[in-house]
């Protein structure tokens, strides 16, 4: 009886072990009933060693422009391009692009909250970024959506070869290159 005794404190330590290491390190999240988590937030891409000359300001940067409606135009700032096609909005409109910390590729494309009856084209160059432990292929531009608080990625082209990524805003509000 001493045997069989021992044999069952044996298996209920090893019982409690296991849903301890349970609770401890959780479930997964392929169990119909286990709890789900958020999922991971793309990171803004980093630039590598800070850039020297206009680019080393502390001072935020900033360029804006009044586009034809009917003629459509283009807006630079440094590694960020607007092509602003005719017809894009009603009026000639103040466009602009601001970086607010050129240690990050996080863009404020202006007036804030335009929408457009023809897509812009944004190209963010990545030539400076820092790529170290980043998967080059999951490079794209994202949108901030400030009411949910997380970055919504947006159809793009990603041309490794010049570094650039391109794609097609409906409307403006905050962007950046990120990445997984």
């Amino acid at each position: 009886m001493t045997a069989k005794k021992s044999g069952s404190n044996v298996l209920a330590a090893v019982v409690l072990t296991v849903a301890a290491a349970m609770l401890l390190t959780g479930c997964s999240t392929e169990s119909p009933v286990a709890p789900t988590s958020e999922p991971t937030q793309p990171q803004v891409l980093s630039r590598g060693a800070l850039a020297t000359g206009a680019l080393a300001t502390p001072v935020p940067l900033y360029a804006e422009a009044v586009i034809s409606a009917a003629n459509g135009g283009r807006l630079q700032l440094f590694d960020v391009i607007l092509d602003i096609p005719a017809g894009a909005l009603d009026n000639d409109t103040t466009y602009s692009i601001g970086i607010p910390d050129i240690n990050v590729f996080f863009n404020e494309f202006g007036t804030d909250g335009l929408v457009f009856k023809q897509p812009v084209t944004v190209t963010m160059s990545y030539r400076d970024a820092d790529l170290s432990g980043v998967d080059e292929s999951s490079i794209r531009i994202g949108w901030w959506d400030a009411e949910h608080g997380q970055w919504i990625d947006m159809n793009c082209q990603l041309d490794k070869v010049n570094q650039v990524v391109t794609g097609q805003l409906y409307h403006f509000s905050a962007y950046a290159l990120v990445s997984d």
